[in-house]
């Protein structure tokens, strides 16, 4: 939105988003992980103060919106925007995440963010930082990345392994106890790429009764997909859920769109165009004879219970 000057109460035409507001409400999406994250072709001064407005901006959500948007911040919040969702209101929930800690000096600074509301974050983005390495680069957690893991725990926020290169991410979980998650992945077994999982690494994410969001981008669908390439199928998004299914259960699978995160309808599968075409997935899912409770997990219900179980059950301090 910042980036290209898109107008999140307009519909999708402005800008050519795939998310705003009137598609969220018009699909019926529930609630999303919003993402903190600010692009890494500045300095870091400029980054910081990226950081920052994209914050304020969710913030001012609520109070812009309020009969439409709600911010989760814990048990007593999710399950106030799933009474408005039943009762037929049209809301909207989000909950804050953050994609890459590199922009933090310490870990203390963590607790600002959790007092607005932050409830998950992967220590890296692609590359490697002060706290671990990333899936593009080499190394593993560092001192630093363990003394923030311990901060994390003692504050609550959820740990996500989406982007933690290999070592990382079995460094982390070695010493991470709390719960956890891959906010937007796939199986590497179907497309071998450094940002999907290894069988390995789904069988700890098993153990720890992890949660994994199948990420809609071509090229970590179809490893032989290039950027021009026709959209793969909707049919090879399904495979991956079905994949992750058997590996990791039918209660721990959900959708990790990344939609808007650098994607377009040309690198998303076919029919996947916008937010509102999610629904789609559930259709191709009943097609190939799955049943309403696993597609209802798939699209949903499984994150809901994930985060039941692990956001605060407290009402949180208000932003």
């Amino acid at each position: 939105m910042h980036k290209y000057k898109r107008d999140f109460s307009l519909g999708e035409a402005a800008g050519k988003a795939m998310i705003t507001l009137p598609s969220l409400l018009a699909s019926g999406v529930m609630l999303s992980c919003v993402t903190l994250f600010a692009e890494h072709n500045a300095p870091r001064s400029t980054r910081k103060k990226r950081l920052m407005r994209e914050l304020e901006f969710y913030l001012e959500l609520p109070e812009k919106y309020p009969q439409h948007v709600m911010q989760v911040t814990g048990v007593q919040s999710l399950h106030e925007l799933r009474e408005k969702t039943a009762s037929g209101d049209e809301v909207w929930g989000f909950l804050l995440a953050m994609e890459g800690v590199d922009l933090l000096d310490a870990p203390d600074e963590l607790e600002m963010f959790y007092e607005k509301g932050l409830r998950v974050l992967s220590l890296t983005w692609n590359e490697r930082n002060q706290w671990a390495a990333g899936a593009k680069h080499r190394g593993g957690l560092t001192r630093k990345g363990a003394a923030l893991l311990e901060s994390m725990r003692e504050l609550g926020i959820i740990l996500d392994v989406s982007h933690l290169n290999e070592q990382s991410f079995f460094d982390a979980l070695g010493q991470w106890n709390g719960p956890v998650c891959a906010t937007h992945s796939n199986p590497a077994a179907l497309c071998d790429d450094t940002r999907n999982l290894t069988d390995g690494q789904l069988q700890l994410l098993r153990e720890r009764s992890a949660i994994v969001g199948t990420l809609l981008y071509n090229g970590f669908l179809d490893s032989s997909w290039q950027i021009g390439d026709p959209q793969t199928p909707l049919a090879c998004v399904a495979e991956h859920i079905e994949y992750l299914t058997e590996h990791l259960g039918s209660d721990s699978v959900g959708i990790g769109s990344d939609f808007d995160g650098g994607l377009t309808a040309r690198n998303t599968p076919e029919g996947l165009d916008t937010i509102a075409d999610l629904p789609k997935l559930g259709a191709e899912l009943k097609r190939r004879g799955h049943s309403d409770n696993v597609v209802a997990g798939v699209l949903g219900e499984n994150w809901f219970r994930f985060f039941e179980r692990h956001l605060p059950k407290q009402a949180s301090p208000q932003p």
